[in-house]
């Protein structure tokens, strides 16, 4: 029974490895077709001046700034810490929770 339960949990954690490399393709793809543009292919670029890079930046934080972005929030919203973008808005406005997630994780792998 234990070797059972053993090969159950091996199992799951390759499941899961394989998991992240598939939100890491999909977090790529993603970025190059919705924020590469802007932000450069390396997340290197930024947009606007006086705004750091995101390569790096915390997975979490990234996900949060493009839900408010796609939540359409307003250029007085406190969430948007560098302030209101259309562009945003709008390269957001169609992405999955999924894709927003992949984003995410793919910007915070980056160095």
């Amino acid at each position: 029974m234990k070797r059972v339960i053993l090969a159950v949990l091996l199992a799951s954690a390759g499941l899961m490895a394989a998991g992240d490399t598939v939100s890491l393709d999909n977090g790529a793809k993603r970025y190059m077709q919705k924020c590469a543009v802007c932000h450069g292919p390396k997340a290197d670029k930024t947009p606007i001046t006086k705004m750091k890079p995101i390569a790096g930046m915390k997975a979490e934080k990234v996900a949060r700034i493009l839900v408010n972005y796609q939540n359409d929030a307003d250029n007085n919203d406190l969430r948007i810490s560098h302030g209101y973008s259309q562009e945003m808005v709008n390269a957001t406005v169609y992405l999955s929770q999924k894709d927003i997630d992949d984003i995410a994780l793919y910007v915070s792998s980056l160095k």
